[in-house]
């Protein structure tokens, strides 16, 4: 599956015209807490990001994170490390990932998600799994 065309079918199903692009990350080897992008911006992982509206408790994946994305980065807002688009989801979609947040949300890798629920494996856009 080519990750392009998943976050831009995922883009147009929320009504975004713009084409999706997964960023290009270089891991820091051995370093789960940082990631360097194509542009030489670093990130950090935090546990929670503000999507809009309050702040989030991010998924606590093993081998990747959630981020956002710099402001002069155009486009969806919150990524995870593997390539694909992040975003908030409720109870529902992330119980089987973890234990219920204080809010019932939780920014979680969109791909990973979809794919736990619907085939019971959570893959992310890297072919990781956890």
């Amino acid at each position: 599956m080519n990750i392009d065309d998943w976050n831009t079918r995922v883009l147009r199903s929320k009504g975004i015209k713009q084409s999706g692009k997964a960023p290009k990350i270089v891991r820091n080897q051995g370093d789960l807490k940082r990631a360097t992008l194509w542009d030489g911006t670093v990130v950090e992982r935090q546990e929670f990001l503000f999507d809009g509206q309050e702040l989030v408790k991010c998924a606590p994946y093993e081998l990747h994170f959630i981020y956002a994305a710099p402001k002069e980065h155009k486009g969806w807002g919150l990524f995870c490390t593997c390539g694909s688009i992040a975003g908030t989801v409720g109870l529902n979609a992330y119980s089987k990932l973890a234990s219920p947040t204080s809010t019932g949300k939780m920014i979680v890798c969109i791909r990973h998600t979809t794919l736990k629920n619907n085939e019971g494996i959570g893959t992310h856009a890297d072919g990781s799994t956890e």
